[in-house]
């Protein structure tokens, strides 16, 4: 009799352990198919953010990682047809507001970050962001001040008055796929005010916005793609991504950060060398395209002429290097 009970015990305790393993095995088995869940998914994650990051690539890292580059500054007048997408509507209206508005309105809640404008430089360190209630300042934006936060009315940001931007840009050539792109780097929107009964308004450079901390945003602002098709929509982003904007070069990147103007004598050389460096562009584009070889041709007689000008008169044209806090064009 006490043999039997021990023998049933020792089945009962088998059983127990065999049930036990057999849970174990499959508490095992879910949590490897759950951790082989979550890693996919990390790589999925890791792979989009990888993604993301080439497309917004810092300008020292898209140079580094490109075959050829080359740095290209323009101005937009806002009163040229193909840019009034960026201007209208002047005033706010309801939901619409130009793109100075929502700048505005993003600096104003702290959102996004402005450098000032230093002449020939953007350098976005700490010491260089704009101050907001120095900037409402110096330009006499009328504000209310509740709790210590600066208030300003749509009706009081002077977007009429903002009649063109700076727009930075860089040209390069990918070096694993040796593709032609384009990409905007960053912003400067220009004040135009007339002061002290001028005849002719002054330009004020306001600051520089780098393109990365707009972007987010400006791929929800919607802007009417066509002045011919209201039908045709798009965004802010689009217009600046696809280059619908047309704007006049006025300097390219170089080792004494010159204007065109300052290697140049009169305005109809100045044209000349702007038209030459747009059809050096299109010219480098349409090649790269015919021929996918990836060979850079070397630079012609009349670029080398060129180049040797600009050297020859950046020696006698000091460089500005100095804040535009108390400058204006």
């Amino acid at each position: 009799m006490h043999t039997t009970m021990k023998t049933r015990l020792f089945f009962i305790f088998l059983l127990i352990l065999i049930q036990t393993v057999a849970l174990f095995s499959q508490s095992t088995a879910r949590e490897r198919i759950e951790q082989r869940r979550q890693r996919d998914y990390n790589l999925q994650v890791t792979s989009k953010v990888s993604s993301s990051q080439l497309q917004n690539l810092p300008e020292e890292e898209i140079i580094s990682n490109s075959r050829w580059s080359r740095i290209i500054y323009r101005y937009l007048d806002l009163t040229k047809e193909a840019n009034t997408p960026l201007y209208y509507p002047e005033i706010p209206s309801g939901e619409s507001r130009n793109l100075f508005t929502h700048i505005f309105h993003l600096l104003e809640n702290g959102s996004i970050m402005a450098y000032e404008y230093l002449d020939g430089r953007e350098e976005y360190t700490e010491e260089n962001k704009i101050d907001w209630q120095e900037f409402i300042d110096r330009f006499n934006i009328y504000h209310d001040t509740v709790n210590g936060n600066i208030l300003v009315n749509d009706a009081d940001i002077p977007s009429r008055e903002v009649l063109g931007y700076y727009v930075k840009e860089i040209y390069y050539m990918e070096k694993s796929t040796s593709a032609f792109r384009v990409k905007t780097l960053a912003i400067c929107p220009i004040l135009h005010r007339i002061e002290n009964f001028d005849a002719v308004s002054t330009r004020y450079p306001l600051f520089w916005i780098p393109y990365s901390e707009i972007e987010p945003y400006t791929r929800q602002i919607p802007v009417m793609a066509s002045s011919l098709n209201n039908s045709l929509l798009g965004t802010i982003d689009d217009f600046f991504q696809q280059r619908r904007y047309k704007g006049e070069i006025y300097k390219t990147g170089n080792s004494r950060n010159l204007l065109i103007a300052q290697y140049t004598s009169s305005p109809e050389e100045m044209k000349a060398e702007q038209e030459r460096i747009e059809k050096e562009l299109t010219d480098f584009e349409r090649n790269l395209t015919a021929d996918k070889s990836g060979r850079i041709s070397q630079p012609t007689q009349q670029q080398n002429r060129s180049n040797k000008r600009l050297t020859l008169r950046s020696q006698s044209t000091p460089s500005a290097s100095q804040s535009m806090r108390d400058r204006r064009y």
